[in-house]
């Protein structure tokens, strides 16, 4: 009798073992290439020129997004990306950049997916390109960032990669843009005597004779800076990453952020694996492709060596559209920096073994690289935080089947802006796709003048993918037309950043608990009578319905925190 019992409770304890083990939390990996559209890589729009056999295989195991999509410009982007929200809820309307926001563009009660993540138990990594904002240690000074005005680098920046929920972390501020050093966990890796000042234009052999390493601006940087070697170095201390944190129970989370294909291009002579890489195609824009895939290659087979591969969720995406020089967007139209398709379409490969289907496609409906946060809520199972992921709409049933559409987000807007010395980055255009058509609005000319007239254009995305049949030339437009274009304005409005007007303070119906004095960033205010909001509370609030993915909340914070 004992000997039956004893062998129930056997079977008992190894079959609750096995359910544990099954129920793990996966991994988690996104890879975020810089400058990279969708027409240069495989899946897409034919590329056929570079070999890409390692994102090939990925598509082959996972679902490819053919209608993916960024901010026009890197920074929003990565934002968007790790928070949730349109740029326009951080600390900075048009995203912060590098240090001289002095602050990232979090707020201080938002939380990025790697807090979320950290807060369940994952272990969290961020490598690569940081580009969302810091302050560094002192006094900012643009031309000397490492050097200047009494900085103290036995201290962290702060807004830092370990400020937002990463355990860990090795990172540059701008990629392979000024300065020119790394950051190990919020700390300066330069010694003090190894600080040198870069010459616009400057090239020089690495040390290791496996390139050529060059900058593009005057600035700042560590004496064995190589450029040729950056994504070489972050796929070495990716591997590790994973090594180590494979041995744990814990699941981890590892941001990958390339600096590829972000000028300035100088590619490796050859890949830790001896392949060639410099020379290999026409250009070095084409050689620093043929890295990326390589890199891929490296990091998944890193994953398949360890046993992970099963339990990963892998995202390979981009920060915005292509670049205009050298193979770009030759299919769509126009590339990065612009509403047009070519500014922020981009790639979106995404492989979860077992959970998503292998080889498949989708087509049928956008996304945005805000809904990551929302979609990984669903699949990893953690509550989204009141002022995060405002703007994110989980993909992830429309990742097992085409056919799940419901719960997609409706609306895609972008906002283009404009960097005017001394004034700063302004609004100079924005757009809205609602369905098939898309609306594009153009407010400045290319000097940042305001345009008497904002030049409008319409498309039908489903026929018109490459946007050149606007639908408001024709004399006799559609009625049809002109009532979807004032309603795509109308959401434009709501979703977009509060318009700020110092000189015409106003008073609005409260809710939400917002009090006299608090400062507010949210979609659009507005009630019967007035249309327009700024962003100091002198009296009571109105936030409408459509006041992000949370239908009765908007984005509070203290005077202080802007």
């Amino acid at each position: 009798m004992k000997s039956n019992l004893m062998i129930r409770w056997t079977i008992l304890l190894s079959f609750l073992g096995q359910t544990f083990a099954i129920e793990k939390k996966p991994n988690v990996l996104i890879i975020l290439a810089d400058d990279v559209g969708t027409e240069d890589v495989v899946g897409y729009w034919g590329n056929n020129i570079v070999d890409m056999p390692n994102l090939q295989k990925l598509q082959d195991k996972g679902v490819t997004f053919m209608d993916a999509h960024s901010s026009p410009k890197c920074a929003p982007s990565r934002y968007m990306l790790l928070s949730g929200n349109y740029h326009h809820r951080g600390t900075k309307v048009y995203g912060s950049w590098g240090f001289e926001d002095k602050q990232s563009q979090f707020r201080k009660r938002q939380r990025s997916i790697a807090h979320m993540l950290q807060s369940i138990g994952y272990k969290t990594g961020m490598l690569g390109k940081w580009h969302i904002g810091a302050g560094v240690p002192g006094e900012y000074n643009g031309r000397n960032m490492l050097s200047c005005c009494n900085l103290n680098w036995t201290k962290p920046v702060t807004g830092g990669p370990n400020d937002l929920g990463f355990d860990e972390s090795f990172f540059s501020m701008q990629g392979l843009r000024e300065p020119y050093a790394f950051f190990e966990d919020g700390y300066l890796t330069t010694k003090e005597e190894d600080i040198v000042f870069y010459e616009k234009g400057s090239t020089w052999e690495t040390a290791n004779q496996n390139g050529l390493s060059m900058v593009d601006k005057n600035c700042d940087g560590d004496r064995n800076w190589d450029s040729s070697q950056y994504d070489m170095d972050l796929v070495i201390k990716a591997e590790d990453f994973i090594e180590r944190h494979t041995a744990s129970e814990d699941p981890f989370f590892l941001y990958l952020a390339l600096g590829m294909v972000h000028e300035p291009h100088s590619p490796p002579i050859k890949y830790h694996d001896g392949t060639p890489i410099a020379g290999t195609y026409a250009t070095s824009h084409l050689d620093k492709l043929w890295e990326m895939d390589k890199i891929i290659g490296s990091i998944v087979t890193k994953l398949e060596e360890t046993n992970e591969i099963q339990n990963t969720i892998i995202i390979f995406t981009s920060d915005n559209g292509g670049l205009r020089m050298g193979y770009r967007n030759k299919f769509l139209r126009s590339a990065k920096g612009s509403l047009y398709e070519g500014g922020h379409r981009v790639p979106f490969v995404m492989r979860y073994d077992g959970v998503i289907p292998a080889g498949e496609k989708r087509d049928s409906h956008y996304i945005s690289l805000a809904d990551v946060y929302a979609t990984l809520s669903e699949m990893i199972g953690f509550n989204i935080p009141s002022q995060s992921a405002q703007d994110s709409f989980s993909f992830a049933s429309y990742a097992k089947s085409e056919r799940n559409t419901s719960g997609l987000r409706r609306y895609l807007p972008e906002w283009d802006f404009i960097n005017i010395p001394k004034k700063g980055h302004i609004l100079s255009g924005d757009s809205i796709r609602m369905g098939d058509f898309k609306y594009i609005r153009k407010l400045r000319d290319k000097n940042g003048n305001l345009l008497q007239k904002p030049r409008e254009s319409l498309y039908n995305l489903k026929g018109d993918i490459q946007e050149k049949s606007n639908l408001l030339r024709n004399v006799f437009i559609n009625k049809r037309y002109e009532e979807m274009k004032k309603k795509m304005k109308t959401q434009l409005r709501r979703l977009g950043q509060c318009p700020y007007d110092k000189d015409n303070t106003m008073n609005f119906e409260l809710r939400g608990g917002l009090r006299e004095g608090e400062t507010v960033n949210c979609d659009w205010f507005r009630t019967k009578r007035r249309k327009r909001c700024n962003f100091q509370i002198v009296g009571e609030l109105y936030c409408n319905s459509l006041c992000g993915r949370f239908r009765d909340q908007c984005s509070a914070y203290d005077r202080t925190e802007l």
